[in-house]
This record gives C-alpha cells, sequence and structure tokens, in this order.
C-alpha cells in the first residue's frame, strides 16, 4: 500500500477541488477581484480541502470495511489494520484543528469549513451513518462533498479580499454546489447498487430502487443546470457560454465516432457524467484565460491551476487525437 494511498485522491482531487477553484475565480471576476490577489485565498482553500478530502476518505473507508467485506470488495485495509488509519484520521483532524482555531473569529467561516466535516462525519460514522438512512445520507453526502466546501471557499475569497459577498450569487453557489452533490452521490449509489442490495445496506438507490434515484438525480440536474446558467449570466464571461457549447459538441461527436456518450445519472457502460469534465477542465479555464487576457500576472495562476489538475485535460486531448485519427466512418452503399 503506498503512503498515499489510502487518501484515494484520484476520487475527489480533480473532480472536487477543480470546480471549486473555478468558483473562486468566478467569484473574483463578479465582484471585480484582480486575480493575482487570488494567490493567498488558493494557498488557504487547497490544504483545508485536501485535509478534509483525506479525513473523509479514510473515515470512510473504515466506517464501510465489514459491508465491503460482505459484499466481497477487495479489502483497503489489510489484515484488519486499525493503527495506521487511526494515525492518519488524529493527523487529519489535528490539521484542521488548527485551520478553526485560524478562523475561530470569523463565525461564517468557521461554520462552512466545521459544517463540512461534521456532514461526512455522520454521513460515515455510527451510530449516525447516515449513508444507510436513504434521502438522509443523499443530503449527507452532498452537503459535505459540496454545498458547504464551495461556500466555504467563497465566502474566504469575499472575507480576505474585504469585499460583501451578494446574496443573489451565495444562493446560487448554495442551488448550484447541493443540486450537483445530490447528482454525484447517486451516481455513487447507483454504481453500487448490486453490492448494496447484497450486504442490506439500506441507501436511497437500495431503498427505492434505482428508477427513482434517477428521478431524484434529474431534477437535481435541472436545478443544477438552471442555477449554473444564471451564475455564467451573471458574471459576464464570453468564454464560459462559448466552451460549453463546444463542450457539447465535442461530446456529440466522441458519442457518434468512439461510442462514449453522456449520462445524468445512471453509470452506464463507455459513458461520462454530463457536465463532469466541463466544470473540472473548461470552467476554470474560462475565467483564467478572460482573467490573463485583462491581467497578464494571472497567467501565473493559470500556469498553476493547470499543472494541478492536469490530468483530465490531457485525457480530453488524447480523445480528441483519437477521434482526428479514427475519422468520419465510411458510408456505405446499398445496390
Amino acid at each position: 500500500m503506498s503512503i498515499l494511498g489510502p487518501f484515494r485522491a484520484d476520487s475527489w482531487w480533480e473532480h472536487k477541488l477543480s470546480p471549486i477553484l473555478a468558483t473562486i475565480y468566478a467569484t473574483a471576476a463578479l465582484s471585480r477581484i484582480p486575480f493575482p490577489s487570488l494567490w493567498p485565498v488558493v494557498a488557504l482553500a487547497l490544504p483545508a480541502l485536501i485535509v478534509c478530502a483525506s479525513y473523509v476518505s479514510v473515515l470512510n473507508d473504515l466506517a464501510d470495511a465489514q459491508d465491503d467485506q460482505a459484499s466481497g470488495k477487495p479489502r483497503r485495509w489489510p489484515g484488519g489494520a486499525r493503527i495506521y488509519p487511526a494515525l492518519l484520521l488524529a493527523g487529519c483532524m489535528a490539521a484542521g484543528g488548527a485551520f478553526l482555531i485560524v478562523w475561530r473569529k470569523d463565525t461564517l467561516l468557521f461554520c462552512t469549513y466545521l459544517l463540512s466535516w461534521l456532514a461526512f462525519t455522520l454521513y460515515s460514522a455510527p451510530p449516525f451513518r447516515l449513508k444507510i438512512r436513504g434521502i438522509w445520507g443523499v443530503l449527507a453526502d452532498a452537503s459535505g462533498a459540496h454545498l458547504f466546501p464551495t461556500l466555504f471557499a467563497v465566502i474566504l475569497v469575499y472575507h480576505w479580499n474585504r469585499t460583501e459577498a451578494t446574496a443573489q450569487w451565495t444562493i446560487l453557489i448554495v442551488l448550484w454546489s447541493f443540486a450537483a452533490g445530490v447528482r454525484g452521490i447517486l451516481w455513487h449509489q447507483l454504481e453500487d447498487a448490486i453490492n448494496d442490495r447484497k450486504t442490506g445496506l439500506r441507501t436511497f438507490a437500495s431503498l427505492h430502487g434505482t428508477k427513482s434515484a434517477e428521478r431524484l438525480g434529474l431534477l437535481a440536474f435541472l436545478l443544477e443546470a438552471a442555477a449554473f446558467s444564471l451564475m455564467l449570466w451573471l458574471t459576464h464571461n464570453a468564454l464560459a457560454p462559448i466552451f460549453l457549447v463546444l463542450y457539447g459538441l465535442f461530446a456529440l461527436a466522441r458519442w457518434r465516432l468512439l461510442g462514449i456518450g453522456l449520462t445524468v445519472t445512471k453509470p452506464v457502460q463507455a459513458s461520462r457524467m454530463a457536465m463532469a469534465e466541463y466544470y473540472i477542465v473548461l470552467y476554470p479555464l474560462a475565467y483564467l484565460l478572460t482573467a490573463s487576457w485583462q491581467q497578464p500576472s494571472a497567467l501565473w495562476l493559470l500556469l498553476f491551476h493547470g499543472v494541478l489538475f492536469s490530468r483530465q485535460g490531457l485525457y480530453l486531448v488524447h480523445e480528441i487525437v483519437t477521434m482526428l485519427k479514427s475519422g468520419p466512418k465510411p458510408a456505405v452503399f446499398h445496390p
């Protein structure tokens, strides 16, 4: 087992952190905050969120150990080891506690960061373990994985730059991040539905069935799309909607040439979650490129973001190259 393996960064590094940083950039664009002044915000938000996400990964694996074993999944902790994960949890909690001490006089910042931790503790750890309590698990995961971390990052932008937050923007951030979080956890529950039913795990998808989970996911996606559209409209960023159109055309071409489609909530073979790639790659790129045109020193922030979150972007480039090499399928003529 590698030293970083227990933190399972592959499952959250780009998917969670890149859209949150993108929302920091969008908030700065809306409030006309110079992008070079975002360096301290990014330098604080990233380690704070990394520590929280690492805690969540270790805690969730520990809490799921018996269920994973019952469903036949490989054990993450060889030989039932508990000392190493306990030390990792203690280290994460110590680091998180240090951030809370720093922000103890800032009530909003303190509360949103603390709630990011509490939501997932209630989700994973007994005796609460909201994961197995139907809709409560969905609400807890969506809040801990998306809502509170994103809200924390936005509040940090405003408070660090001594700028007053706008109620309209904050409400849209809450709606968008929460809806995206609901869709994300339903996707994972539908992926694990067979194993969860096998072990009697009472997740929302197991209790109410895949059709109900898909319907809830569709409702969440409609709310997510509406809130995100208004976010783009408020910031008046020309590149973001252009990239959205290009993303749609790319997804269509990929489906036709490579057979890889988009799905809203239901994970199927050779599919991607709709909007996930946009949020990771194109959403931050739109605001960073626009800022770099107006503030050339923002190019350093663009380079920094690109280096940290390069994998998904490189994978999209690889798929584009593959499509170009495959070319259009030859027409078949029938006599």
